[in-house]
């Protein structure tokens, strides 16, 4: 036992020698100090009730109700130039009907929802690849949107290079995330599957912005492109000049977009030739209160039957609540086959904001569809009238960066079109409402 003692005795003094000799060498020789890493955790969840009176789906009859849960949690590691980036996404719904409209755009049982490396490449250079959300300009084309419970998220790369003070250029090259499970009862039941890119899909193009126009104007130019093995490929050139929102002064928004290439309609390819447009204009008021009234037209074109190409204008990945509120169960309007004009009220008071907005909705096509609907009268004698939208919504910061209520109400009162293209709901005007609750942790 001695023996084994004055071995470990020495053996132990040999370490703390070695320890002090390194200890004396890294003294007289300091080393670069090793870089730190910045670690950041939040979260976000929102519980939200839904429910539709008076369906204009077809094929859908009676009202419907959803229960929603959505759960963000977000983790991210900052290291010098760049930022590693994880989020994981957990949205289920509840109570639906048997005949709800139920899709992927609501239901992703836990899931990678972002996951990217973003690197400072210069000092006017950022790259960002992995899998990420991607709202561009506008919105109207590819957006993120905080409304639905499942937004669209890619995977790729995107490049985005300040310029100077007033100029940017975004481009990207990418592949639509695409929802596992699909299927409508795997959906119902919130199974869990992994989400995947699918990449005989691509989305990409660029993007260019400048700020500092006179009078406070600034302007976006952009082509996008949606390519499909085997199916559409879609060229989208836009332009956008606006005036931002401001107190005591008149403000706009008009946005031109085009679109060709080719699609696939049954069997059939056929050219593109699509278009669309959006314009609001606005005032704010001077007061404590601020108050917005603004009016506003889109048009996206429809397709003719006696035109060769194929003339439905195609929003990709565009958001709609902007333009046109809610969506979830209700969501009538889209971008597409449209001409919509109306006016818009908006309020904040501190913690409480409140929208007023209300569309006149007509078919741009009365020979083509009302796809949000899955209504089409290829005669055209259902006319065009789609029905007037009249839709709120009041938001409480109840505990500031905490705890938000909204409420939110519309009603679809309709019109020809909504009441008496074949196969059409008998039912009378739409009404929907939901409350939602959500936090930041």
């Amino acid at each position: 036992m001695t023996g084994r003692a004055d071995v470990i005795m020495i053996s132990g003094r040999g370490l703390f020698a070695a320890v002090a000799i390194w200890l004396s060498g890294a003294a007289a020789h300091p080393q670069p100090p090793q870089p730190s890493v910045e670690l950041e955790f939040s979260g976000f969840a929102r519980v939200r009730a839904e429910t539709l009176g008076a369906h204009y789906r077809a094929g859908m009859n009676g009202s419907d109700q959803l229960l929603s849960t959505q759960l963000f949690l977000r983790g991210e590691a900052r290291l010098e130039s760049v930022t590693l980036v994880g989020e994981l996404i957990d949205a289920r719904g509840y109570l639906q009907d048997d005949g709800s409209v139920i899709s992927s755009s609501a239901y992703n049982a836990a899931d990678i929802f972002q996951l990217y490396a973003e690197a400072q490449v210069s000092s006017q250079l950022t790259a960002k690849i992995g899998r990420f959300t991607m709202p561009l300009g506008s919105g109207r084309l590819s957006d993120a949107s905080s409304f639905s419970n499942m937004p669209a998220n890619f995977e790729g790369v995107r490049l985005q290079l300040d310029i100077d003070e007033n100029w940017r250029a975004i481009g990207f090259f990418t592949a639509p995330v695409i929802r596992d499970p699909a299927d409508r009862q795997a959906l119902a039941d919130n199974r869990m599957g992994l989400d995947y890119a699918d990449w005989h899909t691509r989305f990409y193009g660029a993007h260019l912005s400048r700020n500092g126009l006179p009078h406070g104007l600034r302007a976006e130019a952009y082509v996008f492109a949606l390519d499909e093995n085997g199916g559409a490929r879609l060229v989208t050139p836009g332009v956008r000049l606006r005036r931002p929102p401001q107190e005591g002064q008149y403000d706009f928004d008009a946005e031109l977009m085009l679109q060709t290439g080719h699609t696939i309609i049954g069997a059939t390819r056929r050219d593109v030739s699509a278009a669309a447009f959006q314009a609001n204009t606005g005032y704010t008021f001077e007061r404590e209160n601020p108050v917005r009234l603004s009016a506003h037209l889109s048009y996206a074109s429809g397709d003719r039957q006696r035109s060769a190409d194929w003339n439905r204008f195609d929003p990709l990945f565009g958001g709609r609540g902007s333009d046109y509120g809610h969506t979830g169960l209700f969501g009538p309007i889209a971008r597409e086959n449209l001409i919509s004009y109306g006016a818009r009220a908006e309020w904040s008071n501190g913690p409480v904001r409140a929208r007023l907005v209300a569309h006149d909705v007509h078919l741009a096509s009365r020979t083509d569809s009302w796809e949000r609907a899955r209504l089409r009268d290829g005669s055209g004698n259902s006319g065009r009238h789609i029905g007037q939208v009249i839709d709120t919504r009041i938001q409480w910061d109840a505990v500031p960066e905490r705890l938000t209520v909204e409420w939110g109400a519309a009603a679809l009162i309709k019109g020809d079109f909504a009441r008496h293209a074949p196969g059409a709901p008998d039912t009378g005007n739409s009404l929907y409402s939901y409350l939602s609750l959500s936090t930041r942790f």
